[in-house]
């Protein structure tokens, strides 16, 4: 008996992580992705070791699953390729795609894995914070790019006295449908707090907060390291970024401290926007293509497992499940792919 075969849209990290793990089941796998290129959302996170000393961020965990997956027999990948129809026809899912507006050759498989991640939370929707106005204000997934493109030192020549970071930018905003964590923000913005004060020890550094994510294994020794830097944690977020009066390529902004009941203030060379994640765009779509449905946020549901669906042979992975990190991704991941193997065994 042939083990089967699945198709696997998106070429993210939990992509890639199923598609890996079901082809060394010996599955033929069609991956899809969208991009010109495979990598997703993890192509922009940078590493975080402090002098060799890995803070596990998880970005290095993308680079052996693309090689994994462009280097085996039985994986087929298609980028710069759409879904356009799909229908299921003889137990089987016929999936029609289309590659430069040119459509291809339906795909059959006997079962379809979903990984199409998650779009950042475009800082613009916070308008009273004034990114993309004031010069100084940048946003965590900005502040990564630019490290992974120019390298750790990309911040050493800008002179900074002041940094800030301000989280739940955002997430858990019931005003705009986002009453959720999305799990990440507290994470990278405590590790490349702690990046930059390595490299520049007189730096002050500003973490504005709700609350703080400092549970687990992953990150509980990053939160504490940082305490011991002298890495100061506010509890009271900024009604309002504008220019400073004395100097417009600073960031000035008003805050009650919740703890004391002070009302600050503070001008920061550099200020950043702890950006979450949110659904893409085109859930909904995909969603009705497959015939899913979604959660209250628009993430979408499974069954109790985390992994399938209510549609019998669609699985999902990773963050369009849920807000994950991408260690998390590649674990929900593996459990997809074990869930997918298990059907196709029960099935076939």
């Amino acid at each position: 008996m042939q083990p089967g075969s699945s198709i696997v849209i998106g070429g993210g990290i939990a992509g890639l992580t199923a598609a890996e793990n079901l082809a060394r089941r010996g599955l033929h796998i069609t991956l899809v992705e969208r991009e010109p290129v495979l990598g997703g959302n993890a192509l922009t996170v940078c590493c975080k070791a402090i002098d060799g000393e890995c803070q596990l961020c998880g970005g290095c965990l993308l680079p052996p699953r693309m090689d994994a997956v462009t280097e085996a027999e039985n994986i087929d990948v298609l980028t710069e390729t759409t879904v356009t129809q799909v229908h299921r026809a003889n137990g089987k899912f016929h999936t029609h795609l289309s590659s430069a507006q040119i459509d291809r050759a339906p795909v059959r498989a006997d079962t379809v894995i979903l990984a199409t991640g998650f779009d950042p939370i475009d800082a613009l929707s916070k308008g009273p914070y004034s990114y993309g106005a004031v010069p100084a204000v940048t946003t965590g997934q900005e502040m990564e790019r630019r490290i992974k493109e120019e390298g750790q030192g990309a911040y050493d020549q800008m002179a900074l006295e002041r940094v800030a970071f301000i989280q739940c930018v955002g997430s858990r905003d019931e005003h705009a449908g986002r009453g959720y964590c999305s799990q990440v923000c507290c994470r990278y913005a405590l590790r490349l707090a702690r990046l930059l004060k390595s490299r520049l020890s007189e730096v002050e550094i500003t973490i504005h907060k709700m609350d703080m994510q400092t549970g687990g294994r992953d990150v509980g020794p990053t939160w504490h390291a940082a305490l011991e830097e002298e890495i100061e944690v506010v509890s009271g977020l900024p009604a309002v970024i504008e220019a400073s009066p004395t100097d417009p390529e600073k960031g000035l902004f008003v805050y009650e401290d919740v703890v004391t009941g002070e009302r600050k203030e503070g001008t920061y060379d550099l200020i950043v926007l702890s950006t979450g994640m949110q659904p893409r765009a085109d859930a909904g779509e995909v969603a009705r293509r497959f015939g899913l449905n979604r959660d209250p946020y628009g993430f979408f549901a499974t069954k109790p497992d985390g992994t399938s669906t209510i549609a019998p042979g669609v699985f999902v992975a990773g963050c369009c499940q849920a807000p994950r990190s991408m260690a998390e991704s590649v674990a929900h991941a593996q459990r997809t792919a074990q869930a997918c193997y298990r059907y196709l065994q029960e099935a076939l």
